[in-house]
């Protein structure tokens, strides 16, 4: 049986670069992805998003565009999980002046938010997860995201889940 989590993700592009954030919660290899979390029961997406940003490094952000639909089906231990992530590019809510890197306060209670900007080829060069999208972030953001909305579909689960990995046109 699967258990669903259902995430939101923010992608802010900022002067060329993604803000990332490094994780390492010591069970798995660290890795980089996008800020964002958990929806709550009753929150939007776009709530979320800017609930999330808010909390991990007390930046606001405003939500501009849905560009990504991600369906993950892997197993976390001994859990079978289908993740449905949105990933939505988002602002800085008022403009940065100086590095955006500077702008940002991580919270403490959040120990595992380390952020980071990473240019594309430093992304494609990254352990980033999930690792099908950090394929097709480097060529959407050379279009400003005109191709999307997509739907990434990544199944860890074959046999138990009949779903074919790649990205798909919305």
């Amino acid at each position: 049986m699967l258990s669903l989590n259902l995430i939101v993700r923010t992608v802010i592009h900022h002067e060329g670069k993604f803000l990332v954030t490094a994780l390492d919660d010591g069970l798995r290899t660290p890795f980089y992805s996008f800020l964002g979390g958990h929806v709550r029961v009753g929150e939007t997406l776009q709530d979320c998003a800017r609930r999330e940003v808010k909390e991990e490094v007390g930046l606001e952000i405003t939500p501009a565009k849905l560009l990504y639909v991600v369906e993950n089906f892997f197993f976390r231990g001994a859990t079978k999980l289908h993740e449905i992530g949105y990933y939505f590019l988002c602002l800085p809510a008022k403009p940065v002046t100086g590095s955006l890197l500077d702008q940002l306060s991580p919270s403490a209670t959040e120990e595992m938010i380390n952020p980071a900007l990473l240019a594309p080829p430093e992304l494609g060069a990254a352990n980033f997860q999930p690792a099908l999208l950090k394929q097709t972030l480097a060529e959407d953001a050379r279009e400003s995201f005109a191709s999307c909305p997509r739907a990434v579909i990544i199944n860890e689960l074959p046999g138990d889940v009949d779903a074919v990995n790649g990205v798909y046109q919305l």
